[in-house]
């Protein structure tokens, strides 16, 4: 007669080498407009804002950008654990090329797109990760094949498995004129490619072999969608409502960490995702390092705040940055580097526009001759020309004026900032100058001083840049007034 612990054990072995149900139900793994209508209003929409045709156009887009006979293979970004753990480390961020051709936005799925000789023979497959009751148990339910299908419309779904792999496999076979994929993106969650591809190493070597995928998918995120427009202002307009806490609850005896917190508890009463990077709050003499994270410092009386914070709503990113005087009045010294920061973020926004020839890098030219011009005002024994012929303006401007925006901050990174605009792009613009504390070249009214100001824009049906997040104010005194108000949440 077995024992209780026998019994036991021979249950647990069961389980651990059943095979995995079979369900004919679908199910999402994520927020449909069935089950958060709060977060997908329309049914018709896969994410936010964009819809299951939406979602099939970009990848008929995708298509249409491959050779014919190819294959275009993007896989989700790994999850993330907490050291020694199974733990999830915070809330899973999907890969942008992924989730933007599939509308997934969970981990360990595999998406192959593959065109014939037309570009209208297009096909979808999706492998998504293979049942696990433990897994539901501990971290809820994923997406299966029969979602992946009517739901995410995959022309075919495998569970991750031998049936993946062949099917992934004979994808590759078929490209004979390329699979394209960023082999740097194939981790130990992609298992599925990576057995493929071992497969038909073979064939890759006698044909054309992988490609990078990197830089088609990334021309067709660089311009944006009306929707990914709309979504991209609902995101900056959720940063600047958190921005004006920020600046309302900032005074002295203040921490740098408290300041950062009534913005992060803004985004998420508002819905995001999470912050769009690590916020720089830095007071004082904090603001002239570029990347200031430490946030730890007292607010003190007679010193500026610096706040570079951005929030991710529904997957798109808002990246701003203010300068203010803490106590709401500025010294001479502080207005005068401001005013010379702020010239030269109206001028870079006003030249901003496709007409075929200027790009950011022009933008960011014009920028150094303003900033230069202004740093000659200000510091004594100089010329604008002569720190431009030495690079010594770098010193007090060490960054460039902006990068392109999107689902990533930095989006996309593939596209040259020598690329001239084109209507519905979308990028920052961010001049700054920064005096270091220990700098005893430069008047010591300057020293201690970090200004930057920076928007989230867009080029507009007419061809001109257009601020997302004008409602922030950047004039002086109304940035002074704004400072010296104080936060109140209606009950």
């Amino acid at each position: 007669m077995r024992t209780a612990l026998g019994r036991v054990r021979e249950r647990a072995r069961r389980f651990a080498t059943d095979a995995a149900p079979a369900f004919a139900t679908a199910v999402a793994g994520q927020p449909t407009a069935e089950t958060h209508p709060h977060v997908i209003r329309a049914r018709g929409d896969l994410t936010p804002g964009v819809s299951r045709a939406a979602y099939a156009e970009r990848r008929n887009a995708l298509a249409r950008a491959l050779p014919p006979r190819s294959c275009a293979i993007l896989t989700s970004a790994p999850g993330l654990k907490f050291p020694g753990t199974v733990i999830p480390a915070g809330r899973y961020r999907q890969d942008a090329d992924f989730g933007y051709h599939t509308g997934v936005t969970q981990a360990e799925c595999v998406a192959v797109v593959e065109r014939g000789e037309s570009e209208r023979d297009v096909t979808y497959t999706l492998v998504v990760p293979e049942f696990s009751e433990r897994y539901t148990t501990w971290d809820g339910e994923r997406i299966n094949a029969a979602a992946a299908e009517s739901v995410f419309g995959a022309d075919e779904a495998y569970e991750n498995g031998e049936r993946a792999v062949g099917r992934v496999a004979d994808a590759m076979r078929r490209a004979v004129c390329g699979v394209f994929v960023d082999v740097d993106k194939v981790d130990e969650d992609c298992e599925v490619v990576r057995r493929a591809m071992s497969a038909v190493a073979l064939h890759a070597r006698e044909r054309d072999g992988v490609r990078p995928l990197r830089g088609i998918a990334h021309r067709l995120r660089w311009k944006k969608s009306e929707e990914e427009l709309e979504l991209l202002k609902r995101s900056v307009d959720l940063d600047v409502r958190a921005f004006v806490r920020a600046f309302q609850t900032s005074e002295v005896g203040q921490t740098e960490a408290a300041v950062m917190a009534h913005h992060e508890a803004e985004i998420r009463i508002g819905g995001a995702d999470r912050l769009a990077y690590p916020s720089v709050v830095a007071s004082g003499a904090g603001a002239c390092v570029v990347h200031y994270h430490q946030n730890d410092k007292m607010l003190e009386e007679g010193d500026l705040l610096l706040m570079d914070a951005g929030c991710e709503l529904n997957g798109y990113v808002s990246d701003i940055t203010r300068t203010w005087p803490i106590n709401g009045k500025w010294t001479q010294a502080q207005l005068d580097v401001y005013s010379v920061v702020l010239e030269a973020h109206q001028e870079c926004l006003r030249a901003s526009r496709a007409d075929g020839d200027t790009s950011l890098m022009d933008i960011h030219r014009l920028s150094i001759d303003i900033l230069a011009k202004g740093l000659a005002k200000l510091l004594p024994h100089t010329s604008a020309k002569r720190l431009i012929r030495t690079g010594e303006y770098a010193k007090y401007y060490p960054h460039s004026v902006g990068h392109w925006l999107g689902m990533d901050t930095h989006d996309v990174p593939s596209i040259s900032v020598s690329t001239p605009f084109e209507r519905s792009v979308a990028f920052t613009i961010e001049p700054g100058l920064y005096f270091a504390p220990s700098d005893i070249t430069i008047p010591r009214d300057l020293r201690g001083i970090g200004v930057r100001i920076e928007d989230d824009c867009f080029i507009d049906a007419s061809g001109d840049a257009v601020s997302l997040s004008a409602n922030l104010p950047v004039d002086p005194d109304a940035v002074a007034a704004l400072a010296s108000s104080t936060f109140f949440r209606p009950l």
